[in-house]
Order: C-alpha cells, then structure tokens, then sequence
C-alpha cells in the first residue's frame, strides 16, 4: 500500500493510469488478440464496432446533455466543461461506420451482365445494420449502468473521458495501422499494389482514430487539451469526488471487459484462443505487484525515465557518475599546485 501523502502529489490522470494499470495491460492484451480474428471477419468486426458504440454513445450523450441542461448545478458544469471537447467525440464516426456495413455472404456472387450491375438497391441505413445484435445483454447493461451511474454523479464523467479518450492516442494508433493494413489488402486488385491513402482513410474503424483530418502534432495539441482540462477540472473536485472518479476508472476498464467476453459469444471465438488468453491473464493477475506510485521526478534520472524510458535509465546514471569523477579529478588537478606548495614550505 502507498501512503495518501504520496498519492496525493500525483494528478488525478496520473492516479487513474496506476490503479487501472493492471485492469488496463489485460484488456489491452485481450483486444490485441481479438483484432486479427475480427479483421478477418468482417460480421465480427462490426460487432466489436457496435459494442464500442455503444459505450463511447452512451457517455458522450450523458456529457452532452449536463452541458446543455439549465438544471445542471453551475459547478458539475464547471467541472465539466473542462473536458468538453466535441472534437474528440465518437458517436457520429461509429454511425458513420456501422451504417457502411451490409453482411455479405463468404461465396463471391456470379458475375452479372452489364445492365443488371447498374441496378442499386435503395438505400436503407436503418436496415444495413440488421445483420448486427443490436440488443444483447452487455449492451443493454452498460446502457443502464453508464445512464445512472452519470445522472447521480456527474462528475465521474472525467474517468469516462479520461480512460476511452486517452486510449484512442495511446493503443488506439496501433489497432488503426493494424485495420489500415488489411484495409490497403483488401482494397488492392493485385499483390503490391499501392492503394490510395483516401481509400484506406475511408474503411470502416479508421475513422474512430483520427480527428477531423487533423495532423500529427494538431492531435497531440488536442490530447494536451484534454490533460490539461482534467487538471483544471480535479481543482473544482472535493475529495469524496475525486475518490468516486478514480473508482468509476476501474469500472470503465470492467465495462470494457464485459463488452469484450461478449464478443467472444456472439463471435465464436476459438477455444484455443480463449483458452490461452485466460491462462496468461490468470498467470499475470497473481503474479501482478505494483510498486507505490510516485510523484514527478525533477533529478536527471527522473528526466531521463519520462523521456527517454527506463532502458536508458542504467546509462544515465553511468553518465551521472562519470560527470562527478570528472568533476572531482578537475577540482583535485586546480588545487594540486597549492597543496604541493603548501607541502614543499612546511618541508623547509
């Protein structure tokens, strides 16, 4: 256990990443596992897209709506405007997405003659989304759960922003180059074949991970927007609702998990995979021992873990000692002259 002292010189995003480190690396490793069976499979895929619309849906509406409602207490609003972002919002990028999806059968269809190819049928996005489960049960629980939970305590909204938003930067790049790479495969008419990156850019899912066309450094400039808004935000927290913000992280991260087993049914997951992932996990959560978390380090080795990562730390600190026998040497090569002076007088 670590002491409130020292947890106390922690941010509140930086308390909420240390208690769900451990929720976080094992669902990480349960949806990296998962990717490859759904980019194969393109019903499974968009029932993951489904699952996740819902729980991105579900939060960014109730924020919305403290936002816009005139009984919202001036303070919940004040806390919540913080990290109102709608640039960051998902729900109309996953309708965009899973209104793009029409099941499709394994066998490809025989080809047609010139004239029937040119008959459409008329579009009905209501319907497109009918090979889909719409209500299954995980669904409907973090629905319900999501809607209470933020209606009572509206300000553990900032875990909900916090955790899915931050996640969209963090691990959330690699599941985009994993889904651009077997979009560009799929998209290609022959092997080799480049695929023009506005074609790939439109694929479904891709689209959850990108911002408005936004470059590189505008999207890191709209995730410090987030970081600092949660640090103006717990300023405006009393204690309790600090502590039921950093609970409620734990239970997005569970929320998550809870979605994912489901798929797992609905999809058919192999066994052996199911198996494999169960035994790692299991094998991680009773070896798993954290160490206290600590505050922001401003020595050189603090620096050089943040920037440059813990496998460099040994080196720096190599670099450290090396500096000081320098100094020492230099110091002892200055005063050398006077020492030996001071000896050869005392000798006469």
């Amino acid at each position: 256990m670590y002491s409130v002292a020292s947890a106390k010189q922690l941010s509140l995003g930086d308390e909420i990443n240390y208690i769900t480190a451990s929720l976080h690396h094992e669902l990480n490793m349960i949806i990296m596992s998962r990717l490859p069976l759904g980019l194969k499979n393109p019903k499974a895929f968009h029932e993951g897209l489904a699952s996740f619309a819902v729980l991105y849906s579900a939060f960014e509406a109730a924020l919305d709506s403290h936002i816009r409602l005139a009984s919202t207490p001036v303070r919940t609003r004040a806390i919540l405007e913080h990290i109102y972002i709608p640039a960051l919002h998902r729900s109309s990028v996953f309708e965009h997405d899973l209104a793009q999806y029409r099941p499709s059968s394994p066998e490809k269809p025989a080809e047609e003659g010139p004239e029937q190819e040119k008959v459409t049928p008329p579009e009905e996005p209501r319907e497109e989304t009918a090979g889909l489960s719409k209500g299954t049960p995980a669904r409907a629980y973090v629905l319900e759960y999501i809607r209470r939970a933020t209606t009572e305590r509206p300000h553990v909204l900032l875990a909900y922003c916090h955790c899915l938003y931050m996640a969209l930067f963090a691990g959330g790049q690699h599941i985009k180059a994993a889904i651009a790479r077997s979009a560009a495969r799929k998209l290609a008419l022959a092997p080799h074949q480049t695929v023009p990156e506005k074609e790939v850019a439109a694929a479904p899912g891709i689209g959850l991970f990108s911002f408005d066309g936004r470059s590189t450094k505008e999207e890191l400039e709209l995730r410090q927007r987030l970081r600092d808004g949660l640090r103006q935000a717990e300023e405006l927290l009393t204690p309790r609702e600090r502590g039921e913000v950093l609970a409620e992280s734990c239970e997005v991260f569970k929320l998550t998990r809870r979605l994912v087993d489901e798929l797992d049914v609905l999809c058919g997951t192999n066994p052996t995979v199911l198996a494999a992932t169960t035994q790692y996990t299991e094998s991680k959560a009773s070896n798993a021992t954290l160490p206290p978390p600590q505050p922001a380090r401003t020595s050189l080795v603090g620096i050089s873990r943040r920037w440059l990562g813990r496998s460099f730390e040994p080196a720096v600190k190599g670099v450290v000692i090396c500096l000081a026998l320098f100094v020492a040497y230099s110091f002892y090569e200055s005063s050398r002259p006077a020492f030996e002076g001071r000896h050869r007088g005392d000798g006469v």
